[in-house]
């Protein structure tokens, strides 16, 4: 009985010092709903969401959290994309293991801060011309009932700051003119065909002095090289239709731990902060600390598990990954290794029949 004591106080001080992430000072709450079109659009851009950034939060943080890290950075875009897809103001909506600069919208995050109390994430939102619709820091707490809905899992507890993101990317769409929503996709086209062939399709794009894209011309409707860049990019979006899938599978296989990982993960947090303003206040422990000191314990060891479940997650989503099958114009390809390096592959494999077929 002595030895558990000491087990259970010894635990109750190592989570204090451990290195699971600290709240950070507490900010006010977001009560944001989202805002959904009321109309039908006149263009539905397509836009493309690329897996989140964490160069600069891992360099915070211990190996031991970043492989968790790696996994959240894959699974919030996809909380991103459903939101977005709910104001039903876009057209496709996919995920990316990286950035696209031939995408009609592209969406590029980085996270700055993850916790089970707060997420903070630097957003930046640019159209195929170059231009910024977005380029702000995004910061929210969860409150206590977002960890326990009807269902655990059913919204995010940080679903207000992704209605933020959308609500900001929905009103600057808003305000676009016809002529312009025009060059975003005319742009979007030009610049893949400049990255399938530099030498055939540069002459039809310039920058102004404040370096900025616009195009000079477009390439005739009926010349044959561009008709066949258009084919080509659509084989790329049924392609980037089955890396989507991946996101969204791996997103579903994360509910059966992350949620739970989040909610113990936010209660030892708050019980953590509770000993802390005790201790500083020069508290003794109360009569019922034994039985939540049991309770924590109990909570640590889910927490734990779910953890370690989430990193396999997070590997599993770098190195074994089923091949994709691709096919263009009857041809059937292979290709194997992760989301990041398929996507890499496939676009080279394009790049390449395509200047084959134009030599």
């Amino acid at each position: 009985m002595i030895r558990f004591v000491l087990i259970l106080s010894l635990f109750v001080m190592l989570f204090a010092c451990s290195s699971t992430p600290k709240k950070t000072t507490p900010i006010e709450i977001l009560n944001i709903e989202l805002k959904k079109s009321l109309s039908e659009p006149s263009h539905r851009l397509n836009v493309s969401i690329a897996s989140f950034d964490t160069k600069q939060v891992e360099k915070k943080i211990s190996r031991f959290r970043s492989d968790l890290l790696f996994a959240e950075s894959n699974y919030m875009p996809v909380v991103l994309k459903d939101t977005l897809l709910r104001s039903d103001f876009w057209g496709a909506v996919r995920v990316l293991p990286e950035t696209d600069p031939t995408a009609e919208l592209m969406i590029q995050v980085e996270i700055i801060h993850s916790d089970a109390v707060q997420l903070s994430l630097l957003v930046q939102v640019l159209d195929s011309r170059g231009f910024v619709w977005l380029d702000k820091n995004y910061t929210d707490s969860s409150l206590d009932h977002a960890y326990f809905p009807k269902k655990l899992g059913d919204e995010d507890p940080f679903q207000d700051l992704y209605n933020e993101i959308a609500n900001d990317i929905n009103l600057v769409r808003k305000t676009l003119v016809e002529k312009e929503l025009n060059s975003i996709l005319d742009m979007s086209m030009l610049r893949y065909a400049i990255a399938l062939s530099p030498e055939a399709f540069n002459s039809f794009l310039d920058t102004d002095a404040n370096s900025r894209l616009y195009l000079t011309s477009l390439p005739a409707r009926n010349d044959p090289m561009y008709k066949r860049v258009k084919n080509i990019r659509e084989s790329e979006y049924r392609f980037i239709d089955i890396m989507d899938s991946q996101y969204q599978k791996f997103y579903g296989m994360m509910q059966n731990s992350y949620p739970y990982w989040r909610e113990y993960s936010f209660e030892l947090m708050v019980y953590n902060d509770k000993l802390k303003e005790k201790g500083s206040l020069g508290k003794r422990p109360s009569s019922g600390t034994w039985g939540a000191m049991e309770n924590v314990y109990k909570t640590y060891k889910e927490y734990k598990l779910n953890e370690d479940e989430l990193r396999e997650l997070g590997n599993s989503l770098s190195t074994e990954i089923e091949p994709t099958i691709a096919e263009l114009d009857g041809h059937v390809f292979e290709l194997t290794g992760s989301l990041a390096s398929q996507y890499k592959e496939w676009r080279a494999l394009l790049k390449r029949i395509y200047q084959s077929e134009t030599q």
